[in-house]
């Protein structure tokens, strides 16, 4: 009787085990497809007015002039906030204000110059993560292989997690410098909208280099923002 009792118990405990793994695997398949969240969150980010936005280069990419950047962004094109930036291969902290198509720029010591377009467009142009055409919901849509990972909270917000492959040329488009097809790991509201909330991109290494990845974060979507040009 007691070795039927220990039999019956192991093939109880077998029992829930496998109910549990199976139940898992159910889950993770039933997640909703990644081109459908995608093309939501590319259709969606096409109509945001407003965010504000992090940028950081986690390790050193030969040829990515920027290392971070934090600010706030309108669609209209304006922008403010600050940055570290390759400026004649010195890694300088700076504020930056864009604004009726000049950009200005602020290093530790003295006031905002205006630089020209064409070379702060090779630094870093924030004005690309908004635009349709080359920015946040172009990579969004432009991700191949992309596959539904798993359910979980980024900062506080409900999320799916999305693996896949983005062109060089897309993501170069978004950060200037890469020249080279990544990884990208992309992170979508969980709610009808699906809106960006993270992107990570593994750049591989090269000429020696190890590589590094690159975090974008979107936050206070459509929050009002309004930028003027630096006084003097």
């Amino acid at each position: 009787m007691r070795r039927t009792w220990i039999v019956g118990l192991f093939v109880g405990i077998v029992a829930v085990v496998g109910g549990c793994t199976s139940g898992g695997a159910t889950s993770t398949a039933n997640l909703p497809a990644a081109s459908t969240l995608l093309a939501s969150a590319g259709g969606s980010t096409r109509s945001v007015s407003s965010v504000h936005f992090s940028i950081v280069v986690n390790g050193t990419l030969p040829g990515v002039p920027i290392q971070n950047a934090d600010g706030d962004l309108n669609a209209q094109g304006q922008a403010k906030g600050n940055a570290k930036i390759a400026l004649l291969g010195q890694l300088t902290q700076v504020d930056f204000v864009l604004v009726n198509r000049t950009f200005y720029l602020k290093g530790p010591t003295g006031g905002y110059q205006k630089v020209p377009a064409s070379i702060a467009g090779n630094l870093f142009d924030p004005t690309a993560i908004l635009d349709p055409n080359r920015g946040i919901a172009k990579v969004l849509t432009q991700t191949q292989g992309a596959q539904t990972q798993a359910r979980e909270s980024v900062g506080g917000v409900d999320c799916y997690r999305i693996t896949g492959k983005v062109d060089k040329g897309v993501v170069a488009a978004l950060i200037p410098g890469i020249n080279q097809n990544v990884n990208a790991t992309l992170w979508v509201a969980a709610d009808s909208k699906n809106l960006p909330v993270k992107a990570e991109f593994a750049v591989p290494g090269s000429g020696g280099s190890q590589g590094a990845t690159v975090d974008v974060t979107f936050s206070n979507v459509n929050q009002p923002v309004t930028v003027t040009a630096p006084a003097g």
